[in-house]
């Protein structure tokens, strides 16, 4: 009995040397959202880096008046998330198999990725929109620290701000004159809205040229 001509071919792609099925969808689902989210990342400094526009520092809230213990119902939501997630996934792979498991986790990997463009691009439309005010912001600096540069951003100095009928407020600014200020300096800050949230310090009157400031979210080379 002659053997089977396309016996032969079936066995050869499905040999012990073969790649497994999907190997290379696998591969491409583990490492081409990432490659995504780091090239947007590149792609919007790039833009950054070639914009004149004004420096722009965050406005935040002055981390020495946040308690302490505020992390932790974060962290509680966050664990708890994650063991909801693990329970899910040993019942869907319980239930349905590897196969629909590994399917749901990459729908989740890509999810992830997306959201993670989503918000790079969010943030640097924001910055895009700054709406100058035209009414200067009165405040006060409580205190000062220098702030060396790092991986994540260039350095400075951050300014402990009093403003009227709010509690202290904090700006990492990379203005050279933002180290002369001293504790008890009034302040009249020039500041801008964001496109959709948040409030930044663009300046004071003594500040001096902007074009030699440097900015955490507007860096300049």
């Amino acid at each position: 009995m002659s053997p089977d001509p396309g016996s032969g071919t079936s066995s050869s792609s499905t040999g012990p040397g073969a790649p497994a099925p999907g190997t290379g969808l696998g591969v491409w689902l583990g490492f081409a959202p990432l490659a995504a989210v780091v090239g947007l990342r590149w792609v919007l400094q790039w833009l950054d880096d070639r914009t004149d526009a004004a420096p722009a520092w965050p406005l935040a809230p002055f981390v020495g008046t946040q308690d302490p213990l505020g992390w932790l119902p974060a962290a509680g939501w966050t664990l708890g998330a994650l063991a909801l997630l693990i329970l899910a996934a040993w019942w869907l792979r319980r239930r349905h198999g590897a196969r629909v498991l590994w399917r749901w986790l990459a729908g989740l990997w890509l999810a992830v990725a997306l959201a993670a463009c989503a918000g790079q691009l969010l943030h640097f439309l924001n910055l895009r929109g700054l709406q100058a005010q035209p009414q200067a912001l009165a405040a006060q600096v409580l205190g000062s620290r220098a702030v060396p540069p790092s991986a994540r951003g260039p350095g400075g100095t951050l300014l402990v701000l009093q403003l009227p009928g709010e509690a202290p407020q904090q700006a990492l600014v990379g203005h050279p004159g933002a180290a002369a200020l001293t504790a008890g300096q009034p302040l009249a800050l020039h500041w801008a809205r964001g496109r959709w949230w948040g409030r930044y310090v663009t300046g004071w009157p003594d500040a001096g040229p902007a074009a030699s400031a440097t900015s955490p979210d507007n860096p300049r080379p």
